[in-house]
């Protein structure tokens, strides 16, 4: 995100990252899920780049869960940010919740 850009919404980050993980074909939203969101949230890469995503018709799939480190992130963010759907981050919050999720990725 450069100068004059926009704030991210949280919401916008977990509502992407969930497409990008029914995309994967994934049961659960996990971290890398999460940063493929910022990137095309913030201009990084298309939406094009998450590659073709799997019809739900014609295939009955469970619902869409989060891993239990990506559920625990998303709740302390959410509670940090005021607990409320609106809320945005600037740059410097991107950049530190970015940290966390490169973080969760690598273990």
């Amino acid at each position: 995100m450069s100068d004059g850009e926009e704030a991210v919404r949280f919401l916008d980050i977990l509502t992407t990252a969930s497409s990008v993980a029914r995309a994967r074909g994934a049961d659960a939203v996990a971290a890398a899920h999460l940063l493929e969101a910022i990137d095309v949230l913030t201009g990084a890469s298309k939406p094009d780049d998450i590659g073709a995503s799997v019809s739900p018709l014609g295939h009955r799939r469970p619902e869409l869960s989060a891993e239990p480190a990506v559920r625990e992130l998303t709740q302390r963010w959410f509670a940090r940010l005021g607990g409320t759907p609106e809320a945005s981050l600037d740059a410097d919050a991107l950049t530190e919740l970015r940290t966390e999720i490169e973080t969760l990725v690598r273990s």
